[in-house]
């Protein structure tokens, strides 16, 4: 995945210069956000949108390669929101999550090839997961961790479409300065808002677009494992994906002790990966800014964590104020 030199080097630039700035400048966040949706359509034109689909690719870097699919967005508001991405790639096809919420519950669903050989394939996004054997508490807790991490995912994508989030997940700005690059400078807006969500909102003082939304988090859980029958668990970013083969296909199953053994390793090896868990700055650059139906719209984001390409993801086409059948938000039970 090539991620633009603008972007990581550029804006990288700004974020470094906005340490030494942020105390000696002043400014109005009120003022600064208002001329971000003026230049993104003008409070009318984006005021009438209501619902948004989007449609193109992602890209996840994987160490030294990286994987792509189909990505597929759809949202109405003001608290109807999924996003739906290939997350690993198997020899039977591709793998789809399926992750948002519908008001207060969770949006997860998996979809993947149907399964041969003995291959099992787990999904947890957003973390290591409940687990099969978690209480009907743990289980809640882990639907309440996942149903955060999407409203925050949103938060972050819709201050690049839209300079606001929604009257559900309500942010709070604040002025923190003005930062410099070689490209030139940009106001920096501190966000605040449920959940502990807070990071710098940097805007384009020419064009007045979003440039990038910089937070700290825990870096991904990252986990290699290998498993009965030759197969590999391994996990990174938003979404950890282990695989566990039963001898390949046409192989022997896992007997319940198998798999009681692998599974209790895999928690092992989960723990002991979450604890070396450092906190790391991860960045979200918005580019690519077209017209669509008279709004300004990012065609492009870029994830880089701790300075490392994360994801990309290129939408091909938008449409505004679509017709959503009311199945494609249907929750978790």
């Amino acid at each position: 995945m090539k991620v633009s030199t603008r972007w990581l080097a550029g804006t990288g630039a700004v974020v470094m210069a906005a340490g030494a700035l942020l105390m000696a400048q002043g400014g109005d966040a009120a003022s600064v956000m208002a001329d971000v949706r003026k230049a993104l359509g003008g409070e009318r034109k984006l005021a009438a949108i209501t619902a948004l689909s989007a449609t193109g690719r992602s890209e996840r870097a994987m160490g030294e390669t990286s994987m792509g699919g189909d990505y597929e967005l759809m949202l109405e508001l003001p608290d109807k929101y999924f996003a739906k991405q290939v997350v690993a790639q198997t020899p039977m096809g591709a793998i789809s999550v399926k992750a948002g919420f519908n008001g207060d519950a969770l949006i997860q669903d998996t979809e993947q090839p149907p399964q041969t050989g003995g291959m099992r394939i787990m999904i947890s996004a957003g973390g290591p997961g409940a687990g099969p054997n978690a209480t009907p508490e743990q289980k809640a807790a882990d639907q309440r961790r996942q149903l955060i991490n999407s409203r925050q995912e949103f938060a972050r994508m819709s201050l690049g479409m839209f300079g606001a989030s929604v009257a559900g997940y309500p942010l709070a700005y604040a002025y923190g300065g003005e930062a410099e690059s070689p490209d030139g400078k940009a106001d920096v807006i501190d966000v605040k808002g449920p959940d502990d969500f807070a990071g710098k909102l940097f805007v384009d003082q020419k064009s007045h677009l979003p440039l990038m939304f910089s937070w700290m988090a825990k870096e991904p859980l990252r986990l290699t494992s290998t498993v009965p029958g030759g197969g590999a668990a391994a996990g990174g970013g938003r979404v950890q994906t282990f695989t566990m083969a039963g001898g390949g296909a046409g192989g022997k199953a896992m007997t319940p002790e198998e798999r009681d053994k692998m599974m209790a390793d895999l928690k092992a090896r989960m723990a002991e990966a979450e604890a070396g868990r450092k906190i790391v700055e991860y960045r979200m650059f918005y580019g690519d800014y077209r017209t669509v139906d008279g709004v300004q719209l990012p065609h492009l984001f870029q994830q880089a964590i701790a300075g490392k390409p994360s994801t990309e993801v290129t939408i091909e086409k938008y449409r505004i104020n679509p017709k959503i059948d009311p199945k494609q938000f249907e929750t978790v039970k």
